[in-house]
């Protein structure tokens, strides 16, 4: 989805009472994404305990702005924590299809032990 398209999903749900305590938000692989909509993102999950935001790795022009921007953004929340894909998927092109943007079986593995292990013990 593009990032508007996902916050109104977002907002949907909020609307109908299917936010969760954990919230994982990967968003910018589709597109550029704005201060604004990050904002928007916290507002509507400011009751979560939990936001996990996954930064992306997409052979686009909006790739690193939308890291920077997330990073940057992420940390002024206190309930938010950034998974860094970008830096375990950047120099692992096996997993990806050929267009570098879908995941291959095993990248799927990767991406979801990555987020897990936000939430394994210490």
């Amino acid at each position: 989805r593009q990032p508007g398209a996902a916050v109104d999903v977002l907002r949907a749900r909020y609307a109908a009472g299917q936010i969760g305590s954990i919230a994982i938000v990967h968003i910018g692989n589709n597109g550029p994404f704005t201060v604004a909509q990050i904002d928007e993102i916290m507002r509507l999950l400011s009751g979560t305990r939990r936001v996990v935001f996954v930064n992306v790795k997409v052979p686009r022009q909006w790739e690193s702005p939308n890291n920077v921007t997330m990073a940057e953004q992420v940390r002024r929340y206190s309930n938010a924590v950034l998974v860094d894909w970008y830096a375990v998927s950047h120099n692992r092109p096996e997993l990806f299809y050929d267009d570098g943007v879908h995941l291959r079986p095993e990248g799927a593995r990767v991406y979801a032990a990555l987020i897990a292990s936000v939430f394994a013990g210490p």
